[in-house]
């Protein structure tokens, strides 16, 4: 992986443009501008992170604590939550402070992980040890390991209860559907968003079959593809969905 100016990209990472996040292929994520609402906070356990790290290796990421009242002191621990303040993180290129700061990082989103390794892997490349990037891309790599197929070292809480019945009929609503992670609640957002568009589902087999792309069997999309699938479907003859007659 190139290095510019101790700058790099974190593996993996998300490539932006005016359209939004996309992933491997181009798959698009997430639309510019959006983010993950309140409910989408995290509660990392600390007893994920015990254990004594060398200091001299990447690993090196257990934060000092007070013996006695057990508070870091850590600009990590302290540093605002904003570009501002991870920069001034980065500036100590110290994976400690770093890994103290993606924690609260993690937590502003309502996950658990799932495997420290993972989280211990991406530290450096925003510690400034291996490289200095930004708290958007730091959000977005955290975003990718929630999307990920596969094992994943990061996964959605959703402590708020939120389920496809529920989520707003949004881009908010489908990226906390999409993190779910469950084929049926997509499948119920996805029918409710084709009731509220006046669109019918005739074919349960190709609306299914569409559904695979929004819920990690395949490939995530975005909140707009599924609107156009839906509506391309309603205008295509003898496809899976026709217009609602009232």
């Amino acid at each position: 992986m190139q290095t510019k100016h101790d700058r790099a990209p974190a593996a993996p990472s998300a490539n932006v443009s005016n359209n939004g996040t996309t992933g491997p292929g181009g798959t698009q994520i997430l639309a510019s501008g959006a983010k993950l609402n309140g409910s989408l906070r995290l509660r990392l356990r600390a007893k994920l992170f015990k254990g004594g790290f060398c200091r001299s290796h990447p690993c090196a990421l257990l934060a000092k604590r007070d013996p006695i009242k057990g508070v870091m002191h850590t600009l990590g621990a302290t540093a605002s939550m904003d570009e501002q303040g991870y920069e001034a993180v980065a500036d100590l290129k110290d994976d400690q402070d770093m890994f103290t700061f993606i924690v609260r990082v993690i937590e502003d989103y309502d996950c658990h992980v799932e495997d420290a390794s993972g989280l211990m892997g991406i530290v450096p490349w925003f510690s400034g040890t291996t490289a200095v990037q930004s708290l958007a891309k730091l959000e977005e790599s955290l975003l990718f390991a929630v999307l990920a197929n596969g094992e994943r070292w990061l996964s959605y809480k959703n402590s708020a209860g939120i389920t496809g019945a529920t989520a707003p009929l949004d881009l908010q609503g489908y990226m906390e559907i999409a993190i779910i992670r469950k084929r049926h609640e997509m499948e119920t957002f996805a029918r409710r968003l084709a009731h509220q568009m006046s669109i019918k589902v005739t074919d349960e087999g190709g609306f299914k079959g569409m559904l695979r792309y929004h819920t990690g069997a395949a490939a995530f999309q975005s909140f707009d593809k599924l609107q156009d699938e839906i509506r391309a479907a309603a205008k295509t003859p003898h496809a899976w969905a026709r217009p609602n007659s009232h």
